[in-house]
């Protein structure tokens, strides 16, 4: 058995993961001893990334790919399953934010939001599943957001609508894929310190934000890596289907 803090033998795939949470995500596996394969489109951060696991049990793989594109997500999980022979996981952390208002919102943006923030991790979804069924195992976690559970504070409505759409990919396919023993869960995280919250928000909205919660604090980016490692692993083994939230009491008030 695998439990929370021990991922040898296991491999994996994290977007997104040259910063933010997925970065956290990426390099908190790969200390754990999972061998991970590191996709975003900012290649040369990624690379940075990658240079940080330099003494990890597997060295990661690092695949610049762009999750809007199906044959770019489909060459990303061939070079995994080339690399490591199989895959156990996959976190889709990929995403955006914009924050224009509603009024203002013209169609090339919502297509662009939704895109990144949904068709990517339908698309990461679909082109894994495959393997994990011909294994008979595998996880899945499809980062969502707060504001799938509620609307959100830092991005416009394409935004919102987007990590909703998340959260009910992930629970629609748990319910076709539990049986080929797959488990697939949403997490939604709360206000969290990466570079796009802080370069989406200035300094005194993130103040304003921390004040309402009932921890008074945002969360750094490896708190909620633990908490996907968590769902990964098989300390979780009975949770499918569900919205996992880690918000600091935000979503309550």
């Amino acid at each position: 058995m695998h439990n929370s803090g021990d991922f040898r033998g296991k491999f994996g795939i994290v977007t997104g993961a040259a910063s933010g949470i997925g970065r956290a995500t990426a390099l908190h596996m790969a200390r754990l001893g999972a061998g991970v394969a590191m996709v975003d489109v900012a290649e040369e951060l990624l690379r940075s990334v990658a240079q940080e696991l330099d003494v990890a049990a597997v060295p990661p793989l690092v695949l610049p790919a762009d999750v809007v594109s199906d044959e770019q997500v489909d060459r990303m999980v061939r070079a995994t399953l080339d690399a490591f022979g199989r895959i156990d996981f996959l976190v889709t952390c990929a995403g955006i934010v914009r924050r224009t208002t509603f009024p203002e919102l013209p169609p090339s943006e919502w297509d662009l939001v939704m895109a990144v923030n949904l068709r990517g991790p339908y698309l990461c979804c679909r082109s894994v599943v495959p393997a994990m069924i011909r294994q008979g195992k595998g996880v899945i976690v499809n980062v969502a957001s707060l504001a799938g559970r509620s609307t959100s504070v830092l991005g416009g409505a394409h935004y919102t609508a987007s990590k909703h759409g998340v959260i009910g990919l992930s629970r629609h396919i748990a319910r076709e894929l539990g049986p080929y023993g797959v488990r697939v869960n949403a997490f939604c995280p709360g206000g969290t310190l990466t570079p796009m919250v802080e370069q989406s928000s200035t300094p005194e909205e993130r103040e304003a934000n921390a004040a309402r919660w009932p921890l008074r604090r945002w969360s750094a980016p490896e708190e909620q890596a633990r908490v996907i490692a968590f769902l990964l692993s098989d300390d979780s083994g009975f949770i499918t289907g569900a919205c996992i939230d880690s918000n600091g009491g935000a979503l309550m008030v």
